[in-house]
């Protein structure tokens, strides 16, 4: 008898304290929750540019009349909606980081050629760049001249991507997501008289959230710092 209420009240204990560990891991899981919930998503910006090419030309223009081309993309890319986008983005940096430089939008270049009657020469040159990588020297003449500059600025769309990924889960249950964001752009400075590329650079920006109701960052926020970091990379 006496043996039965001490394995009773072993029993009794035993339960107690797996009540009390359970009652604690609620707790501490009900913080985590508040705590990711209301402390917002943690926020990491990532920038890096990277200068590929100089010629000495390029350190002889300065504050020059500059066009912009219309952003190149590749055709399995399937970026063809963000062309508009990334082109006014990249134009913005200029202006806030280079406010010198005389540009001509992508949009201003479209009307000119439009109104020079050289739109079938522009779309072939695009095609030829997207296959070859080069502006055909006399088709870039004519869409100089046609703009009255002497230096063109090819811009391109390399990369978007987006990824999720979970850090800490219970019982199977993902709690925090990790949201990352990446834009890689790349722009080529040409001469539109030798047909040739006298600067090449590009800046890529990825952006990190966590959150336990993480939010895809927007291409723009994204696009924009990798803009401006490749921007202040121009040599003049």
């Amino acid at each position: 008898m006496r043996t039965q209420k001490k394995e009773d009240r072993r029993q009794r204990t035993e339960d107690s304290q797996q009540t009390k560990i359970m009652s604690g891991f609620c707790i501490l899981v009900s913080v985590f929750f508040l705590i990711a919930g209301c402390g917002g998503p943690l926020k990491q910006l990532n920038v890096s540019s990277y200068e590929f090419y100089r010629s000495l030309q390029a350190n002889k223009i300065d504050g020059n009349r500059i066009g912009f081309l219309t952003t190149a993309l590749s055709r399995v890319s399937g970026l063809g909606e963000y062309k508009v986008t990334i082109s006014d983005i990249i134009e913005k940096a200029f202006q806030k980081e280079k406010p010198k430089i005389n540009i001509i939008s992508s949009r201003e270049t479209i009307n000119s050629i439009n109104t020079a009657d050289l739109t079938d020469i522009y779309s072939k040159m695009l095609d030829y760049y997207d296959t070859t990588g080069i502006l055909k020297k006399d088709y870039l003449w004519k869409v100089g001249d046609a703009l009255k500059v002497r230096h063109i600025i090819q811009p391109k769309l390399l990369s978007f991507t987006e990824s999720v990924s979970s850090r800490f889960s219970f019982f199977g249950l993902s709690i925090v997501s990790t949201r990352e964001t990446t834009v890689k752009i790349s722009l080529q400075l040409w001469d539109t008289v030798t047909g040739n590329v006298i600067w090449e650079g590009s800046g890529q920006a990825t952006v990190a959230i966590e959150s336990m109701r993480a939010k895809p960052v927007t291409f723009e926020e994204v696009a924009e710092a990798a803009s401006l970091s490749v921007v202040k990379k121009f040599p003049f």
